[in-house]
C-alpha cells in the first residue's frame, strides 16, 4: 500500500529476506513488509552447507571456517566468518522450525554431499525436487499467517537516506507507478550483480543495479571485483543452456574432459575433480579453450556416464532438463562452461549486518566481506540463511524508533534511453570483467562508462544511470586491485601480492 509505514521493511523475497522475516517473526518483531519484483534466485537453490553435531566425518564449524577463509583467499572479513560457521546449527534450526526438510539416508542420517572447496561433505539438500522450491511454498504461507506483508510486482528503485541514516524507500510496481514506504529500518536483500552481465545464471529479476543504488545512499561496497563464475553450466544442447551441472557432481565421481578425452585436471590436481575450488577448474577451463582443446561451443566435457541412473535421478532439476531437451547423461558427454554466476562483493556491514548508513542492513548475497576473494559451492544459501538470522537479532535488539520524515519521489524513465544504452554497457561489461581481465580493458571501460555517468540523456532514464554506475564501481575496484587472487586474474598482474591481501572498499 502506498505511504505505509512500517517497523522493518525487507527489499527482496529469497531465502535471505524469509530467513530475516521468519526470525523477526519468532522475536515478536510486527510491521514487517517484504517489496520484491519475485523471488530471485531461490526457487534454484538446490544446496545448503551446515555443519551438524552429529556427523560422521568429523565435521566442526572450525574446520568450515576454515574452508572459507582458504576459499576467500584469506582476505574474508573474519568477524563475519567466525560468526557465521559458529551458528551454523542454528541456522538449520531456523529451517526446520520452519518446515523445511532435508533429504536423509537409509539409516535416517541427514544426507551430505560433497561441494567444490569443502574438506568435508557438508552440503544439506532434497532428492525429490531444488530445497528452492519447498522454501517458497511453506515459508511464505507461514510468514503470511505470522503477519508479513507481502508486496510483489515491484522492486526498489531507491534507498532515502539523510545525514547517514535511512528513513525508507522508493517503490516502482509493475505498471510503473512509483511511490515511497517508510521505515527506520531498512533491510536490502536484493541479491547481487545479477544481469549486468547479459547471459548468466540469474534469474530476470535481480537487475544488479542495486549497487548503484546502495552506494548513491551513501552505503560503502566492499570486494565488489570479485564476480563467481559457476565452472560448470551447461552450453549445450540449446534448451539446456543456463542450468548449472552441480559441482557434487564431481563428488559422486564425474569427470571433466577435454576435446581429446584427457581429465586435465588430474594434472593440477592429481588426487582428482571432487572438491576443487571453483577458480581452479575456471581456470583450467580456460586454459583448455585457450589451447585449443575445448569443446565445440567453447567449454569442455562432463562425464557422467558411468554414474548410475539412480543417483544421477537424486539432482532431478538438472536429469530432467537434460532428458526433456533429449540429452542422456548416462550415454553421453554433456558441454558445460563458465558462466557469470553470483557475487562475493556487496554492502559493506559490521558484525551486525548494518552498513554505514544508521538502520540500512544488507543480507544474503547483497552484503559482501563473508565470501573474500571466492565462496566455496553451495554457501550462498547458507551465508543467506545464517546472515538473515543474525541481522533479524541485530535489529531486534536494536529497537530503533527514530522519527521518520517523507521524500519527494525522485526518479526518471525513458525506455528509449535504456534500449540505447544498456544493451552497449552490459557488452562492455561481459568483455571487461570475464575471468581474465586486462589493465588496459578496464581503463578504456572506466572512460567509457565515466562519460556516460555524466551524461545528461543518460540520467533522464534513472535504472540506465544505476546499471552504468553499477559497472563503473566494479571496474573501479577491478582497477584498485593489481594482482590475480580468487575470482578476480588479471593478466598483466599475474601474481598474488601481499599488499592486496585486504578488502578493497569503494
Amino acid at each position: 500500500m502506498r505511504g505505509n509505514k512500517y517497523n522493518v521493511i525487507i527489499i527482496g523475497s529469497g531465502l535471505a529476506a524469509f530467513a530475516t522475516a521468519a526470525r523477526l517473526c519468532e522475536l515478536g518483531i510486527r510491521g514487517v513488509a517484504i517489496y520484491a519484483k519475485s523471488y530471485g534466485a531461490t526457487p534454484y537453490v538446490a544446496a545448503i552447507n551446515f555443519v551438524l553435531p552429529e556427523n560422521k566425518y568429523g565435521d566442526t564449524p572450525e574446520r568450515y571456517f576454515e574452508d572459507m577463509m582458504r576459499a576467500g583467499y584469506e582476505i574474508n572479513n573474519e568477524r563475519l566468518v567466525k560468526e557465521m560457521t559458529a551458528n551454523t546449527l542454528r541456522g538449520y534450526e531456523l529451517l526446520r522450525r520452519w518446515d523445511i526438510e532435508f533429504a536423509k539416508e537409509k539409516d535416517g542420517s541427514i544426507k551430505l554431499r560433497h561441494l567444490s572447496g569443502h574438506t568435508n561433505p557438508r552440503s544439506l539438500c532434497c532428492t525429490t525436487e531444488l530445497i528452492g522450491a519447498q522454501i517458497i511454498r511453506k515459508m511464505v504461507k507461514k510468514m503470511d499467517n505470522n503477519g508479513v506483508e507481502f508486496h510483489f510486482g515491484c522492486e526498489c528503485v531507491k534507498v532515502l537516506t539523510e545525514n547517514g541514516r535511512v528513513y525508507g524507500i522508493t517503490v516502482k510496481e509493475d505498471d510503473g507507478s512509483l511511490y515511497n514506504v517508510y521505515s527506520p529500518t531498512i533491510v536490502a536483500a536484493w541479491g547481487g550483480a545479477g544481469n549486468l552481465f547479459g547471459k548468466s545464471t540469474y534469474p530476470p529479476d535481480v537487475k544488479g543495479n542495486t549497487l548503484a543504488i546502495a552506494w548513491e545512499a551513501g552505503a560503502k561496497l566492499v570486494d565488489i571485483e570479485f564476480l563467481e563464475y559457476e565452472p560448470m553450466v551447461v552450453i549445450s544442447p540449446k534448451g539446456a543452456v543456463g542450468e548449472p551441472c552441480p559441482t557434487a557432481m564431481l563428488g559422486e565421481g564425474a569427470y571433466l574432459l577435454n576435446s581429446e578425452g584427457e581429465r586435465f585436471m588430474l594434472k593440477v590436481r592429481p588426487q582428482g575433480e571432487a572438491g576443487s575450488p571453483k577458480t581452479l577448474i575456471n581456470r583450467e577451463i580456460w586454459k583448455q579453450v585457450e589451447n585449443g582443446k575445448g569443446s565445440p561451443h567453447g567449454g569442455v566435457f562432463v562425464d557422467l556416464r558411468h554414474i548410475s541412473p539412480e543417483v544421477l535421478k537424486t539432482y532431478p532439476w538438472f536429469y530432467n532438463r537434460l532428458m526433456e531437451n533429449g540429452v542422456d547423461p548416462n550415454r553421453e558427454l554433456i558441454e558445460v562452461g563458465p558462466m557469470a554466476h553470483s557475487f562475493s562483493g556487496g554492502i559493506y556491514v559490521n558484525e551486525d549486518y548494518e552498513s554505514t548508513i544508521e538502520g540500512f542492513y544488507a543480507v544474503g548475497e547483497a552484503c559482501g566481506g563473508v565470501h573474500g576473494a571466492c565462496r566455496c559451492a553451495g554457501n550462498a544459501a547458507s551465508q543467506a540463511t545464517l546472515s538473515g538470522l543474525l541481522c533479524a537479532e541485530s535489529i531486534a535488539k536494536k529497537n530503533n524508533e527514530t522519527a521518520l520524515r517523507e521524500f519527494p519521489v525522485d526518479y526518471s524513465e525513458d525506455r528509449s534511453i535504456f534500449e540505447k544504452y544498456v544493451p552497449q554497457v552490459r557488452e562492455l561489461a561481459v568483455n571487461v570483467l570475464g575471468i581474465y581481465r586486462k589493465g588496459m580493458d578496464l581503463e578504456r571501460a572506466l572512460g567509457i562508462l565515466t562519460e556516460l555517468s555524466d551524461k545528461n540523456e543518460v540520467k533522464k532514464d534513472t535504472e540506465t544511470h544505476q546499471i552504468v554506475v553499477s559497472i563503473l564501481l566494479m571496474v573501479r575496484a577491478a582497477l584498485l586491485r593489481k594482482e590475480s587472487r580468487g575470482t578476480h586474474m588479471r593478466i598483466d598482474y599475474p601474481d598474488m601480492k601481499e599488499e592486496f591481501a585486504k578488502e578493497i572498499i569503494i
